[in-house]
């Protein structure tokens, strides 16, 4: 069973999107968002290369799950030991630098 982790980048990006969701007034959204980003990425314990290859980046190591609009991007270590998330965007946002820090 795979172990799951959030770079700094990942859950400052997290974060922000929750404190997004509340300035705006969408709190019921912000309250659950967290959550339902957990849920989406819980079965990857079990099933660590489910999501699907990147398309900007061709590395077998490196996919994504989507939950509503946003892209959650992570690596897999060799052995499908490890989830790391490393980034978590809006699809209309253009695919940025990942942080793989192991934090």
């Amino acid at each position: 069973m795979a172990e799951i982790c959030f770079t700094k980048q990942a859950q400052s990006e997290l974060d922000a999107i929750v404190e997004y969701y509340e300035r705006v007034g969408a709190t019921d959204f912000a309250e659950v968002f967290e959550e339902k980003v957990i849920e989406k990425i819980r079965p990857l314990e079990q099933f660590p290369r489910v999501g699907r290859m990147v398309p900007e980046i061709e590395d077998e190591a490196i996919r994504e799950v989507i939950y509503r609009n946003y892209r959650i991007v992570y690596i897999v270590d060799r052995d499908d030991e490890e989830v790391e998330v490393l980034t978590i965007f809006h699809s209309s946002q253009q695919f940025g630098p990942l942080d793989s820090g192991g934090e």
